[in-house]
């Protein structure tokens, strides 16, 4: 697999199982699900294989995102700028660190 280079690094808090979130583990490699800020969904992919973890309900990691539309979010970020991941219903939330350039 080739590696992709991230658009921003983030950390993210993916919810207990009891509080609503996942049942089960983002296991290694690219999980894609939408990223939603400001009202509005964006394709990602959460690029693990790049930094070798798994994320299990109640985790919090710093992850490297990629964006399927760079060019429709990317600009619009900062850092400290929150999100939520989704997956049928929100299972996580972040905070972007860093935009890549």
């Amino acid at each position: 697999m080739n590696q992709l280079k991230p658009d921003v690094l983030a950390r993210v808090h993916l919810y207990r199982t009891e509080e609503g979130g996942r049942g089960n583990s983002i296991t290694i490699g690219r999980f894609g699900c939408p990223f939603f800020y400001n009202g509005e969904a964006f394709d990602c992919r959460i690029l693990l294989d790049q930094v070798g973890i798994t994320l299990s309900p109640g985790d919090t990691a710093e992850v490297p995102i990629k964006f399927l539309r760079p060019d429709l979010v990317k600009q619009r970020l900062q850092a400290g700028a929150k999100f939520k991941l989704w997956e049928g219903k929100d299972f996580a939330d972040g905070e972007v660190l860093e935009i890549v350039n």
